[in-house]
């Protein structure tokens, strides 16, 4: 009877029903089994083993932030330079009047690219459009110059300056009345620049302007007049 028993036993064990409901078991089983197995492992194993420590990596490795791929981006990309940094262009567009105290006027446009050889300092050079409004002639005349420019206070936002330059013009007449029409326009100004969005910013000066001929023609009137000019300057390359 025994063996009777014992063969029975084995045959309803080695049905497919009850090995595939043994193995739907197990699968159920296996979550409980793993979270007893990290709540017991740190408690008998010994201090310092790896079987202690891997449950706290498991947590460590998944609280950890991920970076983000617009994080990485910003890291990976150059910081912008300071304005007025060493070997920067700017582009450089003013324009404004010029009053000359015994009564005549000018008008004066310039366009220039300034190369910073250091910071702060720039040389740049610049064509220049002039309209000269005079008590006997009115001329217009236009001719490129050289310039310098030292930012002596640079802010986070702004920066002071001073400048100082010249130009060679050609005038449709004699500029001023009874000079010639070619002239040179020494000048130099205190200024400042503002910084309106990144590599743009407002540039304002105020200074002396200067029209002779020094001393090429049969007579060299000059004349000294108090100049505005206010323009945007545009960082290049940056």
């Amino acid at each position: 009877m025994t063996a009777s028993f014992a063969a029975a036993v084995s045959h309803v064990i080695s049905a497919p029903r009850v090995r595939a409901l043994g193995c739907m078991a197990a699968l159920s089983l296996a979550p409980a089994a793993s979270a007893l197995a990290e709540s017991v492992v740190p408690r008998f194993a010994p201090e310092g083993s790896d079987a202690a420590m891997l449950p706290g990596l498991a947590r460590e490795v998944s609280a950890e932030p991920q970076q983000s791929s617009e994080e990485a981006r910003l890291e990976a990309a150059p910081a912008s330079r300071p304005y007025g940094a060493a070997d920067t262009f700017e582009l450089d567009i003013a324009a404004g009047p010029a009053f000359e105290f015994d009564g005549a006027t000018l008008a004066v446009l310039d366009v220039g690219v300034h190369w910073f050889v250091a910071d702060g300092l720039s040389f740049g050079a610049f064509a220049e459009a002039v309209y000269f409004d005079g008590e006997i002639n009115d001329a217009g005349g236009g001719g490129v110059g050289l310039l310098a420019r030292w930012h002596f206070l640079r802010g986070e936002d702004y920066s002071l300056f001073v400048e100082g330059g010249c130009a060679f013009v050609l005038f449709s007449d004699d500029t001023p009345d009874g000079g010639t029409e070619h002239d040179f326009t020494p000048r130099a100004a205190i200024g400042a620049t503002y910084e309106l969005s990144e590599g743009v910013r407002l540039v304002g000066k105020a200074g002396w302007f200067h029209i002779s001929n020094a001393q090429t023609g049969p007579t060299n009137p000059g004349l000294d007049s108090v100049s505005v000019m206010v323009g945007l300057s545009f960082t290049l390359g940056q």
